[in-house]
């Protein structure tokens, strides 16, 4: 099955970019790239859509979750454990305390937020969960309004799922808070996939224009707010900016030109395949930052935290191939 390089420049960017946020980067810089994670679930979205239209049967729902579950859940896991354990040797080793309680342990594994970077593959799990009704929206809803209509929809169901966290407190706040609202943000991205990869340029140009304007209206009412600010639960503002710029990516990678120079350009594909593990990697350096380097320009923690996380996947892809990725049988 030959692969779309749109799809794997967009995701090898997006990895990128999530790195690159964790750097530190200038204040303008880091709400530049804000679009990052919309772009990753609007990557799944997209991926997912193509490959089920290239089945000639789709697999059985508990069988695609088992393997949804394999891929992301128990890498997860297994970095975790493996991070934990290398943490608690090095602080026995420069006696130092282990600065995480049994409580942010849990709350790790449980994907609720623990040590802040993994509530990322607790969303791609509720979309891959979720993939086969967006399919199923997404070839029901061929046209304009119909789409528009479910925009609304998706973005008045946000609304009312971040008003909700504001009456809720303690657990029950942060498990719904985590689970619903921060989760459900993301399906509009990945269902907004589903149509781009389907449509031709000009029907995901008036996608673009649409949610390019809904970002201008609300930024010029609010006085632009920062768009990080209103992230977590993700509010209209910044779904209207992902999409936007997501699309826009998407668009300029769908030009016969661009599209054919980045068939040329080395390192695109390796970058897609592993850019899970890239993830769990680059944590290594940035919570080492986080937790025992008290002040650290960005640049130099750029230029330790790239060469560091590329350097172990390499090593791993190498020596201990499926640590993260179970064999296919």
């Amino acid at each position: 099955m030959k692969r779309d390089v749109r799809i794997d420049t967009l995701r090898a960017l997006a990895i990128l970019l999530i790195m690159y946020a964790h750097t530190r980067p200038p204040q303008w810089l880091y709400e530049l790239r804000n679009f990052d994670v919309i772009l990753m679930t609007f990557i799944l979205g997209a991926s997912y859509y193509l490959s089920t239209e290239r089945k000639k049967k789709p697999k059985p729902y508990f069988s695609y979750l088992k393997e949804r579950f394999l891929r992301l859940i128990i890498p997860v896991w297994i970095f975790l454990t493996l991070f934990f354990l290398v943490l608690f040797g090095f602080t026995s080793i420069v006696d130092q305390p282990f600065p995480f309680s049994l409580r942010t342990i849990f709350t790790s594994y449980s994907l609720i937020w623990g040590i802040g970077y993994i509530w990322i593959i607790r969303v791609f799990f509720i979309i891959a969960i979720l993939s086969p009704f967006l399919y199923w929206l997404a070839k029901k809803t061929t046209h304009l309004l119909p789409q528009l209509g479910v925009i609304g929809l998706f973005l008045l169901l946000q609304n009312g799922l971040n008003a909700l966290v504001t009456l809720l407190s303690g657990t029950e706040q942060a498990i719904f808070e985590q689970y619903g609202a921060i989760s459900f943000g993301y399906l509009l991205a990945a269902l907004v996939g589903m149509w781009a990869v389907r449509q031709n340029n000009k029907e995901n140009s008036i996608l673009l224009i649409c949610f390019s304007i809904l970002f201008f209206i609300i930024a010029t009412y609010q006085t632009l707010p920062s768009i990080e600010d209103n992230k977590y639960p993700p509010t209209i503002y910044f779904i209207s900016y992902g999409l936007a710029g997501s699309l826009l990516l998407f668009q300029l990678t769908s030009f016969q030109t661009i599209r054919k120079l980045l068939e040329k350009t080395p390192g695109i594909n390796w970058l897609s395949q592993h850019s899970l593990e890239l993830y769990y990697w680059h944590l290594f350096p940035i919570i080492y930052f986080n937790l025992f380097v008290e002040r650290d320009s960005w640049l130099l923690r750029f230029f330790i935290v790239f060469p560091v996380a590329f350097l172990l996947t390499f090593l791993q892809n190498r020596y201990i191939p499926h640590l993260f990725q179970p064999q296919k049988r």
